[in-house]
């Protein structure tokens, strides 16, 4: 990734190696302790959206950013988030890599917003997202592993203290200490094993919970068979009614053929807008009233966004001039239902879980 991001920032900001070298080593800082509202930040950055969060965290960043280096500039802040999350992306927690690829993906709201950034963040997601659906929901080795035997670390410097000075409490103490550590590895490799078995067991029972859903082809919230259901109304129900059933990010593996068993490929092409006004307005209450407010925004949410503001206007559409101003998002591109479908569940399901 170090040689990737070189090449990245050459195209905008010619700089010797050095320099370059200054700001990998303060990506590399910065991807290390990322969180929910770091990921939403660095998302709303790269697209060149307004920041959702106040000057003082932007301020943070650009520090955190910055490094040893030259203070960062406006232009430079928008490469070096995208960086981040490509960093971030390929990160060995897990946990991390499937939220930002879903934030990520939600942004990008079915294709509808460009990147414009030497990197192919959007792409990025989408593989990221497809191999973690799959590699995630493999069963943890359940063989018995063989036993280890503890051991005391004979160079543990209090221990070596203690045996020095040759006092019989000390040397107690130092071993009670050496022998908690000793301890305090098996029972963390213990736990280790019984959250990836929990998490195993969690995945099973979503897939079960999905598969009987698609069976049984009946929508809950609609109170409708699928082949019942409005084609207009068919992406998004369908999309909250399987969010609502996902419980591990980045949900299940080929999510774009389960969502076409519910006859979403025989629906019309639809705009946004278009899709969310034609919403019941019982649903739209019902699922505006389980939003998490605090994860809606019009940067990195719009179909949650939309079904707020059509929400606050008691379901008529004078919202979407507003809603189109506010998000960046013309009112006119129209989408398949299956693309309208997949980037609102990845809004839902991320906002419900990162």
């Amino acid at each position: 990734m170090k040689g990737e991001f070189s090449k990245w920032y050459a195209t905008s900001f010619p700089q010797e190696a050095s320099f370059i070298e200054q700001r990998w080593k303060a990506i590399d800082a910065c991807s290390e302790e990322l969180r929910k509202s770091s990921l939403v930040l660095l998302t709303t950055l790269a697209f060149r959206l307004k920041p959702p969060k106040s000057s003082t965290e932007v301020s943070a960043l650009r520090q955190a950013l910055t490094g040893e280096a030259a203070a960062v500039g406006d232009e430079e802040l928008h490469i070096l988030s995208a960086s981040t999350l490509a960093v971030a992306m390929g990160s060995t927690n897990k946990d991390i890599v499937a939220l930002a690829a879903s934030i990520v993906a939600s942004a990008s709201c079915g294709g509808l917003r460009d990147l414009k950034q030497p990197m192919d963040l959007v792409g990025q997601s989408d593989n990221v997202l497809r191999q973690l659906s799959e590699t995630s929901r493999r069963r943890p080795a359940l063989e018995q592993a063989k036993f280890v035997t503890p051991l005391l670390d004979k160079a543990d410097p209090t221990l070596l203290k203690a045996l020095d000075n040759e006092i019989p409490s000390d040397v107690a103490q130092a071993l009670i200490g050496a022998t908690n550590k000793a301890l305090s590895k098996m029972a963390s490799r213990q736990r280790e094993f019984e959250a990836a078995v929990q998490k195993y067991v969690t995945i099973q029972d979503e897939e079960l919970d999905i598969l009987w859903w698609i069976e049984g082809g009946h929508s809950f919230d609609l109170a409708q068979d699928f082949s019942k259901i409005e084609a207009e109304h068919l992406p998004l129900a369908i999309a909250r009614e399987l969010a609502g059933l996902t419980k591990v990010l980045p949900g299940p593996p080929a999510l774009s053929s389960l969502l076409s068993r519910t006859g979403l490929l025989d629906a019309p092409l639809l705009s946004i807008p278009g899709c969310v006004q034609s919403m019941p307005i019982d649903w739209l209450n019902n699922a505006v009233d389980k939003l998490k407010g605090e994860d809606v925004s019009p940067a990195l949410t719009p179909i949650l966004f939309a079904l707020q503001r059509r929400h606050e206007v008691d379901g008529q559409d004078d919202w979407i001039s507003a809603w189109s101003t506010t998000t960046g998002l013309s009112r006119e591109p129209v989408l398949s239902p299956l693309q309208i479908a997949v980037a609102a569940y990845r809004e839902i399901s991320w906002t419900q879980l990162g």
